[in-house]
């Protein structure tokens, strides 16, 4: 009986950091190389010690993201993750050119106002280097 009461505690008064989300401000840099920039869809997800993040799409409604030297913002909601360990970021290979040169992703727990940074330097192209448009970084 006591494991049902927690339980229905847990569902009404559920816990603010795990039910209403909580936002981050994401920040990529696209590098400067020749063809750095993409038309592709780009998605993240960040992983903590509290858990992992759902995918979340990267988009400025109205702007041109992810062009060559380009730095561009995001504000995502997800559940807390807690201190972020390692993010997981990719496109989705379409539009023209879709490979992409990814210099850097800063994150910042708004809340915790804690920054976490990504270095990746890399390619995620089909047609360039190791031919991965899937990466995974740990923080620096």
């Amino acid at each position: 009986m006591k494991l049902c009461s927690l339980v229905l505690i847990l569902f009404v008064f559920c816990i603010p950091s795990i039910c209403s989300g909580k936002d981050y401000t994401v920040t990529v840099e696209t590098g400067t190389v020749r063809r750095a920039g993409t038309n592709a869809d780009v998605f993240i997800r960040l992983t903590g010690a509290l858990g992992t993040s759902s995918v979340k799409h990267l988009s400025n409604p109205g702007r041109n993201d992810f062009e060559a030297g380009q730095a561009d913002t995001f504000r995502i909601t997800t559940i807390d993750v807690g201190d972020i360990s390692k993010i997981r970021i990719h496109h989705d290979n379409t539009g023209f050119n879709p490979g992409w040169f990814l210099n850097k992703v800063t994150i910042v727990d708004n809340d915790r106002r804690r920054v976490y940074v990504f270095r990746c330097y890399q390619w995620l192209a089909r047609d360039v280097g190791d031919r991965q448009i899937s990466r995974e970084f740990f923080v620096s």
